[in-house]
């Protein structure tokens, strides 16, 4: 086997019973894998499963973006097999690329995640910090629960006289 990372092996068209290899089969795994988990979360069917909140949110915002890289990957993988060359989008070097930019995809999801986190973590705790107060004011004889509730926590009951 010639060097993986030499510019002659990386663009030239792989030959009729080299187009099986180890590195084709991993790619084909990884993409074909990735394209369908990408491919369920942007569908939506993925949201129900998943209870955490920043994942689910994430999942629908990346999920369109990983669905068309793999599907840029799957296509030239799909060159390889048919033993096509047109605009020599049959070389090895077009997999090596989508693997460098699927391995910068989720270097930015992980950034991503790292930032947005805590901000979807305050959200859903103001969140559960309003529906508790709705749910005392709606114990409260004569408060009215759809009246506006300030968003600073428990309302600061006052004296009568």
């Amino acid at each position: 086997m010639d060097n993986p990372f030499s510019w002659d092996y990386l663009t030239t068209t792989p030959g009729s019973n080299e187009v099986f290899g180890p590195f084709a089969i991993g790619f084909l795994v990884i993409f074909l894998t990735g394209f369908i988990i990408s491919f369920v979360a942007y569908a939506g069917w993925l949201e129900k499963s998943v209870k955490h909140p920043v994942l689910r949110r994430m999942s629908h915002k990346w999920a369109g973006w990983a669905l068309s890289l793999f599907s840029v990957g799957l296509f030239f993988f799909l060159i390889r097999v048919l033993q096509i060359n047109p605009f020599t989008f049959g070389m090895r070097i077009w997999l090596f690329l989508c693997l460098i930019a699927l391995a910068a995809f989720c270097v930015l999801l992980i950034i991503d995640y790292r930032r947005v986190a805590p901000e979807v973590y305050k959200q859903v705790q103001e969140r559960k910090q309003m529906e508790e107060v709705v749910v005392t004011l709606k114990g409260v004889k004569g408060a009215n629960p759809s009246a506006a509730v300030p968003v600073g926590g428990r309302p600061v009951k006052r004296k009568r006289r």
